[in-house]
């Protein structure tokens, strides 16, 4: 990492600021009396107000800029993001990996690329309370889904009344009459054979389409893209 090539894009309001968050941080309660790991993120939150990294950085970028091993990686991001995120802001990040899936094995399995690794244990255990298990085995980046795992997920992140409103919206576009749970799951189910049929293989870019309005309880775009996936339904 070129420190002063750092600086020299930095705005001297930036530099001072960063300084002085610095200098306050070391400082208290005591000179010196911050621990290793503790002074590691301030240096680290140093480096992101000066735009040396991203302010959610992926594990290879820490890996290749602070050069250090992909298991400190994650442990400092690890560490940062608990001092930094609440349980609210932890269930967004999980509610928008949910929105670009990958989808596997005509749809009865659902892999989700976490980076972050407090995120992925937040997810995992979201996961767990709702009485299903997740597979990180291949990697502590992936976390794999079964459809009732991810159908129980999405669902356990809408409120009542925007269950209420996108079943009727889905049952309106051609899904089956069913509990919202069966609404949603014979929906993936849908989306999966359509991505499939369309691409040869799943995307998320195109899970995406199809999911966000579900998830973020946007009515009127499910119509639209809920519609083409129960086509064939409705001409019968």
């Amino acid at each position: 990492m070129d420190i002063d090539k750092i600086l020299k894009a930095s705005s001297e309001k930036e530099a001072k600021a960063a300084l002085a968050y610095f200098l306050q941080s070391y400082t208290s309660p005591a000179f010196g009396a911050l621990p290793k790991g503790e002074i590691e993120l301030v240096v680290l939150n140093v480096l992101e107000q000066l735009g040396a990294i991203d302010s959610e950085p992926e594990l290879y970028e820490l890996v290749s800029k602070l050069k250090v091993t992909r298991t400190k990686a994650r442990s400092l991001i690890y560490n940062r993001e608990l001092r930094r995120s609440s349980d609210d802001e932890l269930n967004q990040k999980v509610i928008n990996l949910l929105k670009r899936p990958l989808i596997q094995k005509d749809g009865d399995l659902y892999v989700l690329e976490v980076e972050n690794p407090l995120v992925s244990d937040h997810l995992r255990s979201q996961v767990k309370k709702l009485g299903f298990v997740s597979d990180g085995s291949f990697s502590p980046s992936i976390v794999k889904l079964g459809l009732d795992a991810i159908t129980a997920l999405i669902e356990s992140n809408l409120t009542a009344k925007e269950k209420a409103a996108v079943k009727k919206a889905l049952i309106k576009a051609g899904a089956p009459d069913k509990s919202f749970r069966g609404v949603l799951k014979a929906t993936l189910k849908k989306i999966a054979k359509k991505i499939a049929s369309n691409a040869g293989e799943a995307l998320m870019d195109q899970a995406s389409d199809y999911l966000s309005p579900i998830i973020d309880a946007g009515i009127e775009r499910i119509k639209e893209t809920a519609e083409e996936l129960f086509e064939d339904k409705k001409g019968k």
